[in-house]
């Protein structure tokens, strides 16, 4: 018994040795492959103009309409992507681009499977004038799914002040204008912000930074 015991003892030492050096030679290796994805998503995400932050940014708690009249939180922006963009009906140029640009890029998601995990939303830089009913005409034109959002004008600059957007009014009487600036806030599934995609904008770099940030 005892030297079925030692025989046993001696056949296992070899196994052990085997799975300890295995482990050795595999962990730098699973910790490289680690770093190399982090690096590369990085990487891919900077080839489509989005900057991805080091430490995901708590986004501020307002309570806003959305376009349907229904009543919207900030606590909403969980569950799912999102893909935050700040513009307004009466803009010229930039707005309708943009949102031309995200319809292209939802359907596209869309193809991918990939639409149910995302929304897309327009929050407006005017709240004087785009009521939920000026946004109901407006934003659901470029994608029924495409959700805009109103509200007070101190809730609005909560939210645009944390997803570092920009805006002010140019211009007096009923045709001014208001210059803001051009980027969307990417808000990931835990309601966190993490991403700023930058301009130029293009339906591409919408849907491959969004497919990897989902495949992440």
């Amino acid at each position: 018994m005892q030297g079925s015991v030692e025989n046993q003892s001696k056949t296992l030492k070899p196994v052990l040795i085997t799975v300890i050096v295995v482990t050795l030679l595999l962990v730098p290796f699973l910790v490289y492959r680690l770093v190399a994805t982090g690096d590369n998503l990085k990487t891919v995400l900077e080839e489509n103009n989005v900057l991805l932050f080091t430490e995901p940014r708590s986004v501020p708690f307002v309570e806003l309409n959305r376009h349907d009249g229904s009543p919207f939180t900030s606590a909403q922006f969980s569950g799912q992507w999102d893909l935050v963009n700040f513009g307004y009906t009466y803009c010229p140029d930039i707005c309708p681009t943009n949102m031309a640009d995200m319809k292209i890029a939802y359907n596209q998601l869309a193809e991918a499977g990939l639409a149910d995990q995302v929304n897309f939303w327009m929050v407006t830089v005017d709240p004087e004038r785009d009521s939920t009913q000026q946004l109901s005409l407006y934003v659901p034109f470029f994608h029924p799914d495409f959700v805009g959002l109103t509200g007070k004008p101190e809730s609005i600059a909560t939210l645009a002040t944390q997803l570092s957007a920009v805006y002010y009014r140019e211009g007096d009487g009923e045709g001014y204008t208001v210059a803001h600036s051009d980027n969307y806030a990417i808000i990931d599934p835990n309601g966190k912000f993490v991403a700023l995609m930058r301009p130029p904008h293009r339906p591409a770099h919408i849907v491959t930074a969004l497919t990897r940030l989902i495949g992440q």
